[in-house]
């Protein structure tokens, strides 16, 4: 009987120590699962105030692209209404080197709306497809010379190469230049010829070459000291502004090599 009574003793003993580690451990859960609760919804409340900030930053970004596109448009506009008034301007005069003064400064605002067309790109708001750009830009000075393309052909040789803004510049400036001395100058009367625009990258960065088989310079001009605004802007525009090296070669006609690197662009403030 004793030996009954101490055996249920034992075995209510042993199930209480038993129910007692089974709500220790239930507890231990308890808390365990509200920690691991606590830190969920902090998790997800610190996914959320991300997801927030990023949603924020993707907005602010899309709105400086717009603005950045509207800016470029309203620039080659604003540029694209002074030819314009250059163009309106022009015909009140019968000085023929005024006129031509006039022409010149009206080609050289187009070269420059040019650039920010180009830029007036969704896809690509800082960079310049530059040979598509060359393209565009040889043959729009062709139209506005009334150049004969039966007579003057355009030779193009132009690696894909794209280029900030602070190179395109100066670059389509040079361009405009050098094709619209060629067109004015190398071929006098019915001369028949070519003009060619080349563009390759070399080993420093990029070689640029503008040529013609005309009847070449005058003997003994220096581009750095010509008379020729447009050639002494072309000596500028590369040792200034591209800080590059210009060299000229007069074998049948003429050619200008232009090599230059990408400027980086310079903060303002």
């Amino acid at each position: 009987m004793k030996s009954s009574l101490f055996t249920l003793l034992f075995f209510g003993v042993f199930i209480m120590i038993i129910a007692g580690g089974f709500l220790l451990s239930f507890e231990l859960i308890l808390r365990l699962g509200k920690r691991l609760m606590e830190k969920s919804d902090a998790l997800e409340g610190e996914i959320v105030r991300r997801q927030a900030a990023q949603d924020q930053a993707e907005t602010s970004l899309q709105e400086k692209e717009l603005l950045l596109q509207e800016i470029h448009h309203r620039v080659k506009n604003n540029m694209q209404i002074v030819s314009s008034l250059l163009r309106l301007q022009s015909r009140h005069f019968s000085d023929a080197k005024i006129v031509e003064v006039l022409d010149d400064s009206r080609s050289r605002i187009s070269a420059m709306s040019l650039i920010h067309k180009t830029l007036y790109n969704p896809s690509n708001l800082s960079s310049v497809s530059f040979h598509d750009y060359i393209n565009e830009l040889a043959l729009q000075l062709f139209e506005s010379y009334n150049a004969d393309p039966d007579r003057i052909t355009l030779v193009t040789d132009l690696e894909p190469v794209s280029l900030n803004i602070e190179t395109a510049t100066p670059s389509g400036l040079i361009i405009n230049e050098l094709v619209t001395n060629s067109l004015k100058y190398a071929f006098p009367g019915e001369r028949q010829g070519v003009v060619s625009v080349a563009l390759k990258r070399n080993e420093t960065g990029y070689l640029l070459r503008v040529a013609d088989d005309g009847i070449g310079l005058p003997a003994g001009l220096d581009i750095r000291t010509a008379d020729s605004v447009g050639l002494r802007l072309v000596v500028n525009l590369t040792e200034q502004q591209l800080q590059g090296h210009i060299a000229v070669s007069r074998v049948h006609g003429t050619a200008f090599d232009i090599t230059f690197q990408e400027i980086g662009y310079a903060r303002r403030i």
